[in-house]
């Protein structure tokens, strides 16, 4: 609010103003780059129609015939349009004072207070709104009875609740609503569905008579009876009472009384699990003209027949969905269900958009250029994996789940300006000069301005919406040629010089100009990441246009060559095709049991302390099939893996090759686990000994190695006393620490009891808080976290103190926010960074995650009360801790509270798909965390020394391919609560997040 306020005072808006005059005039005489809004109509050729050579070649020019346009023409050829004296540098400052222009009167009407219309009064889908725009600094009205209303336009933004079918008032310019009235109108008409339908048909990539038929009741096709018998053909129908069936058999006259759509499948229903599936989708539109959707990564799925529908409760996200797809079905098949969804649901989009045009040509279809829609998508897949949109309505905001409600809300509510990050590339948006009438430049509408702000705006919001449009892929261009050249075919003569145009644009009209946009954010380091399925979707990847490659091959995915096949002993007996015909494992000393048998998958092995890298290979019998490690694409045959303390889990599954993709038969189970090391009962007479590094994995030349005997003190008793005496380690105290264990032989490491082992200096004492004294230090605090799963285990030792235990199972690889915890005192929210399985150019900046992570967890106070956590393995590094201060400073919050995690153990084995860490690079990772820790300490970071500490203890780590992990959630069953939940384990992961504690709770 201070930045926003500082954005809109009067010296704010000179200082900027003068800016914008010099970033225009230098840009201008630097940039090269324009954008064509005014577009020549490409050819489909995907549409089996041709296009009429004479259509016009954009909407402006719709009469060439006209004086004005024959002059306009001649201007062209001449140069001596009046417009092309004005400089390019003069338009380009034009372009950016109206921005500023725009986005001012934006904030502006943000602080308006926000109106709830709710006929019913008060009740709980109207309380969680109101909570939520209050938590978003906005001021709420909720209205019984609008004649006691002066004006609707003395709100930001106006939210129907039910009871509020009737039409939305008329808004002014900028205002917001969640009803776009008149998609309403178009999405629940039949004929829309058999629209939608034949756009896909056009760009179906299926034989003629393999596509899907749509007709509208009572005009309904009959089935085709030229079809071959073999030719699977099943027919769902939507009913006027909203229910969805599908039936093998067309149905009888009587029967399709009550059907409203009827789609004849030729492929056949996509049945998984044996079952015909519907998925019920939340789409969100926050602009229709130009588009801009979003789909939800949560999902309903039904099981399907010719009843009715069956909810799934195991299939929750597209994330579940898209695996279920890919256990039942091949690799390859799942990456063009997904790419077809996406296409589908950009159909149906774009029909609506084009028939509100067509239904609003005696009024504006501008008209409410800023009002937003949630709406269920209802689709059934064909057996090619081609989606049928079968049903599409509006949603009243009492049906939206919980979780979708919250994000609409945090989408489409943003406060925060972001006329900054567009002046990063406004330089660019200069169109061609073309026929226009606006004052601002040539063919470039307010209303394209205001798209242009909404969209980075939304872009920032941290919800789990993913990206549908726009994009930077370019994927959607035929769809976009088709719906255009639909448009001027049905429009040619709409408009003429008495009629003035449209104060939008359709999205064919500028996807090119919207494109081009979007690969500028991303070419800057972009405002969130490319999406990737392979992991559960959230705020910060919700692009689409490249979470799977459709055209991605490997040779893990060919046949297996007949080279490969003369050098097996192989057999072509299908009873074979599931099974393993062995398993091998190193050392020898490893034994499975039971035995290894073909038809048994589950299989167990005990290995001591020592044993922390095996490697295992595995042979099928026959031809067509070979094994494969923990995924279908995973390590072929063999491979070597670290094996942590406790219980490690190894999949192995049969691969089928034979078929056009790969396909998992069967997986077996082998479940390893790594005892622990020294004894397991303490006693108070047990010597004291030192370790400061192992012997096996050195880190310094100038310190011992190995176990020592600490003579000064008889026994740990002794120690214990004395250490009691002495005061609390400030964070510089850890320079010179090791660890202090009981043991038997301080000549033996497997005679001591490590879980009492303490890490702390000589010359002071590492205090842990009890549970009660972590929940009144944490009364009142908010702490973020950023950093990878080391940093997500001192949150949840922290979240466990609070809470006593974690309610679920939270790998988290993206954001995540605890709200309310500690009887609604305290805060925590974790961003995961760096996001290593994305390819390096997709990742997103670290200033994006830092700035994501602290609009999500406001409102935060500038003191000590606001704790920042940054740490990770070995990927920190100077220039991290320099953009948080960046970062911090730009939010107005230079109080709070800063602690770095140093860096840690890790990637000392050579182990399949990890990375190797020589022993002299571990060498250079001591010199790194000292530079980073004085570096740190300039900037005001606390800084916690973590890279000794693991690395004297490095075999001690915890199941993942890293050997970094010294933290592990472990299922807990509660009686009391009648569920499971899970507790934090690690003896390490807990000293180095008490020491975290004692920072955050230190005056």
């Amino acid at each position: 609010m201070r930045r926003m306020a500082q954005l809109t005072s009067t010296s704010g808006v000179k200082g900027i103003f003068l800016l914008l005059l010099v970033i225009g005039f230098f840009s201008m005489l630097l940039q090269t780059v324009t954008y064509h809004i005014g577009i020549n109509l490409p050819y489909t050729p995907e549409d089996p129609r041709e296009l009429n050579s004479d259509y016009p070649q954009n909407r402006i020019v719709r009469n060439i015939n006209s004086d004005e346009d024959v002059s306009f023409v001649s201007q062209q050829h001449k140069g001596s349009n009046s417009q092309q004296h004005v400089s390019a540098a003069t338009q380009q400052l034009n372009i950016l004072s109206k921005i500023y222009k725009l986005e001012e009167e934006i904030l502006s009407l943000s602080r308006y207070p926000a109106l709830i219309r709710n006929q019913g009064g008060k009740d709980n889908s109207s309380r969680i709104l109101e909570e939520l725009l209050h938590h978003l600094d906005y001021t709420v009205v909720l209205s019984q009875n609008e004649n006691k209303l002066r004006s609707f336009k003395n709100f930001s933004v106006i939210w129907n609740l039910k009871g509020h079918n009737s039409s939305t008032p008329i808004l002014k310019d900028l205002q917001k609503t969640n009803k776009i009235e008149k998609l309403q109108k178009v999405i629940w008409q039949p004929s829309f569905l058999c629209s939608v339908q034949k756009t896909q048909s056009v760009f179906s990539k299926l034989l003629v008579r393999d596509r899907t038929h749509c007709s509208t009741s009572p005009q309904f096709h009959q089935q085709k009876t030229d079809l071959p018998v073999k030719r699977e053909q099943e027919f769902v129908y939507l009913h006027q009472d909203g229910k969805i069936t599908v039936h093998k058999q067309q149905l009888k006259d009587k029967q399709r009384k009550t059907a409203g759509v009827q789609w004849i499948v030729t492929p056949g229903v996509l049945a998984v699990d044996g079952t015909p599936l519907s998925v019920r989708l939340s789409l969100l539109l926050t602009s229709l003209s130009p588009l801009r959707a979003y789909l939800h990564s949560s999902c309903q799925v039904f099981s399907i027949d010719q009843s009715g529908r069956t909810l799934r409760e195991d299939l929750t996200s597209l994330w579940h969905l898209r695996q279920s797809i890919q256990q039942n079905f091949e690799e390859t098949t799942m990456r063009g269900w997904w790419g077809q969804l996406r296409s589908g649901l950009m159909s149906a989009l774009l029909t609506a958009e084009l028939q509100v045009w067509k239904s609003a040509q005696e009024e504006n279809p501008c008209s409410c250029r800023r009002c937003f829609q949630h709406v269920f998508v209802d689709v059934i897949f064909t057996n090619e994996f081609q989606p049928i949109v079968v049903k599409m309505e509006p949603s009243d905001f009492i049906q939206i789940p919980r979780d979708t409600m919250e994000d609409v809300i945090k989408l489409t509510s943003s406060k925060d300006s972001v006329v900054d990050d567009i002046l990063n590339f406004a330089g660019n948006i200069q169109p061609q000069k073309m026929h226009c009438k606006s004052g601002l430049s040539p063919c470039l509408l307010d209303s394209d301005l205001i798209y242009i702000l909404d969209t980075r705006r939304e872009a920032l919001a941290p919800v789990e919406f993913l990206q549908l449009y726009p994009l930077s892929s370019g994927e959607y261009s035929q769809l976009m040629d088709h719906f255009l050249h639909l448009y001027f075919t049905d429009h040619r003569d709409a408009y003429n010089v008495t009629t003035p145009p449209p104060k939008c644009h359709l999205t064919p009209e500028v996807h090119s100009m919207i494109e081009e946009i979007e690969k500028d954010h991303m070419s800057q380091g972009g405002p969130l990441i490319e999406a990737s399925l392979h992991n559960k979707p959230v705020f910060m990847s919700r692009k689409l246009d490249a979470e799977i490659p459709e055209d991605i091959t490997t040779s893990k995915g060919e046949n297996p060559t007949s080279e490969k096949l003369e050098e097996r002993n192989c057999t072509v007996d299908e009873q074979e095709l599931p099974l393993l015909s062995g398993i091998s494992i190193s050392p020898t000393s490893i034994e499975l049991t039971p035995g290894f048998d073909p038809h048994h998958t589950m299989y167990k092995a005990l290995v001591d302390y020592s044993t922390i890298v095996f490697s295992i290979s595995a042979f099928t019998p026959h031809c067509n099939t070979i094994a494969r490690f923990h995924s279908l694409d995973g390590e072929e045959s063999f491979m070597n893996y670290t094996l942590g303390l406790g219980e490690n889990q190894i999949r192995v599954h049969v691969v089928l090759m034979s078929g056009p993709v790969p396909r998992i038969l069967n997986t077996y189970i082998i479940l390893i686990g790594r005892q622990e090391r020294g004894i397991l009962q303490f006693r108070p007479s047990l010597r004291v000994c030192q370790l400061t590094q192992d012997c096996e994995l050195p880190y310094s030349t100038t310190e011992p190695c190995g176990l020592h005997a600490v003579t000064r003190f008889r026994s740990w008793r002794v120690f214990l006393k004395h250490n009691s005496q002495l005061p609390v380690c400030q964070q510089p105290d850890y320079q010179q620490a090791s660890w202090l264990v009981p043991c038997e032989d301080c000549r033996n490491l497997d005679s001591c009891h490590w879980r009492s082992a303490i890490w702390q200096p000589r010359s002071c004492q590492t205090k842990q808080l009890s549970d009660l004294d972590i929940r009144k230090c944490f009364k009142g605090r908010k702490v973020l976290f950023i950093g990878d799963s080391t940093n997500r285990g001192i949150m949840h030792y922290i979240l466990q103190k609070i809470n006593g235990s974690l309610s679920e199972w939270d790998k988290a690889h993206n954001l995540k926010l605890y709200k309310s915890i500690n009887s609604n005192h305290t805060d925590l929210s974790f961003s995961y960074y760096p996001q290593f399985w994305l390819p390096a150019n997709h990742r997103p900046a670290f200033d994006k995650a830092v700035f994501q992570l602290i609009k999500w967890t406001q409102p935060l106070t500038d003191d000590n009360r606001t704790a920042l956590v940054v740490g990770g393995v070995h990927w920190l590094a100077r220039q991290h801790l320099d953009l948080i201060i960046k970062a911090l400073h730009r939010e107005n919050l230079t109080h709070i509270k800063l602690i770095a995690k140093g860096l840690g153990s890790g990637f000392h084995q050579y182990v399949n798909g990890v990375h190797h860490l020589p022993q002299s690079d571990i060498h250079k990772l001591v010199i790194r965390e000292q530079e980073l820790e004085k570096h740190g300490r300039k900037l005001g970071f606390e800084f916690i020394k973590t890279f000794n500490m693991t690395m004297a203890r490095f075999k001690d780590f915890l199941q993942g391919k890293c050997a970094c992990h010294f933290h592990k959630l472990s299922e807990v069953k509660s009686p009391s609560l009648g569920r499971a939940v899970y507790q934090v384990e690690g003896e390490i992961n807990e000293m180095y997040s008490q020491m975290v504690i004692n920072s955050i709770c230190r005056e």
